[in-house]
């Protein structure tokens, strides 16, 4: 079982904890800023923490998906800020699912071992403004040329935007027939006509930041197409979700148990007397969180493990189910008088708000698919199942 973690990953979980600890607990300016400072983001490389997910060969820790699970948790627990652990698991992601999973030997050895050291920040550019990532709607193109591909659009809602200095962009390179053709490109931030916007103001998450990017004639070389033309829709962009998905629950359990521990420490400062229901209420919450850590593990383990996993989808709708149930257990605690109003509660509960709330749409979909394949399997099984 993914939960059996192995001795690496205690001590890579241990590892994650201390530097948070050290350089991340104390900044208590982050919540004030609107991109990630590079002095921290420069630290996470020196210590390795930049490719936990990477082979050793691209100099990444070799930890895999469960890596990248078990750090997330350590550096938002012991960190105390989500905004962090978001644009570190975005890079994360990006070196690990789209160059390492879809590039060529090249391509790996070009931008992998920056990655991972911390060089080199990752993005992924799909979505444009007004229209989200649709791919009914997308806009931007790119048009064969000159032994390359010339990029014309615009991209918006860029986690780490602003700071990336590689981009994975979502183009249209296929048009007619039954279904659009999407490449990806892998794009520096120094490519002639490309121009990084931003950052955005949100309010929340900080210090990770948000921006855009407008492509102007931006030529890149036939040897930036990442992974199968014409295939990146289905191959890259849907998977994506799932994959961003399944490990955030290691960043969104380590936000839910400082918010637990900072709870519990502003109950005893105050000598608050709490009454079972309100102490039942925090065993839930303990128990949510416990449960969220598992599915956090096991998701990264099945991420891993190229075989086929049914259960996977129902996990990422489980760990919905269970930011639901933990939001309503943390208006009950907040409710019964426990603790004063608190700024860093504030923050963490905004923050895990706005994480958890993210896809919703799209997942509620998903769970109504779901429920009437469900509905139609059972119809087909009445009817062999009759005399």
């Amino acid at each position: 079982m993914a939960t059996a973690l192995t001795e690496g990953l205690r001590e890579l979980g241990d590892k994650a904890a201390r530097f948070a600890q050290r350089e991340v607990a104390p900044r208590k300016d982050l919540d004030a800023l609107q991109v990630v400072p590079m002095e921290i983001w420069h630290k996470m490389g020196e210590q390795g923490l930049l490719g936990v997910g990477l082979p050793v060969s691209y100099h990444g820790g070799g930890q895999g998906y469960p890596g990248v699970a078990v750090a997330g948790e350590a550096l938002v627990a012991w960190g105390h800020n989500l905004g962090l652990g978001l644009s570190w698991l975005i890079h994360q992601v990006v070196a690990r699912f789209l160059v390492l999973g879809f590039g060529n030997p090249g391509q790996r050895e070009a931008f992998l071992p920056g990655m991972a050291r911390g060089e080199l920040t990752g993005s992924i550019a799909v979505s444009e403004p007004g229209t989200g990532a649709h791919p009914k709607f997308m806009k931007t193109r790119a048009l064969a040329r000159d032994g390359g591909y010339v990029l014309n659009g615009e991209k918006a809602y860029l986690t780490n935007g602003p700071m990336a200095d590689l981009f994975v962009v979502v183009a249209v390179t296929r048009e007619g027939g039954d279904r659009r053709g999407f490449s990806a490109f892998l794009v520096p931030r120094d490519a002639p006509g490309l121009e990084v916007t931003g950052p955005m103001e949100l309010g929340f998450l900080r210090p990770s930041p948000h921006g855009g990017l407008r492509l102007r004639d931006c030529y890149v070389p036939a040897s930036a197409v990442l992974g199968e033309q014409h295939a990146a829709y289905e191959e890259m962009v849907k998977p994506f979700r799932g994959v961003e998905d399944a490990l955030m629950m290691g960043p969104i359990a380590g936000a839910l148990s400082r918010r637990l521990a900072l709870f519990l420490t502003l109950v005893r400062e105050g000598e608050s007397r709490l009454e079972d229901p309100a102490a039942e209420d925090l065993g839930l919450y303990q128990g949510l969180i416990h449960c969220l850590r598992v599915l956090a593990y096991e998701g990264a383990a099945m991420l891993e493990d190229t075989g086929r996993h049914p259960e996977f989808l129902s996990l990422l709708t489980a760990s919905r189910f269970l930011y639901k149930r933990g939001g309503s257990v943390w208006e009950r605690l907040m409710q019964s008088g426990a603790v004063e109003e608190c700024v860093e509660l504030d923050r963490l509960s905004r923050d895990i708000d706005r994480l958890t709330g993210i896809g919703e749409n799209v997942a509620r979909y998903k769970r109504i698919k779901i429920g009437r394949e469900l509905l139609a399997r059972g119809k087909y099984h009445d009817k062999i199942s009759q005399p």
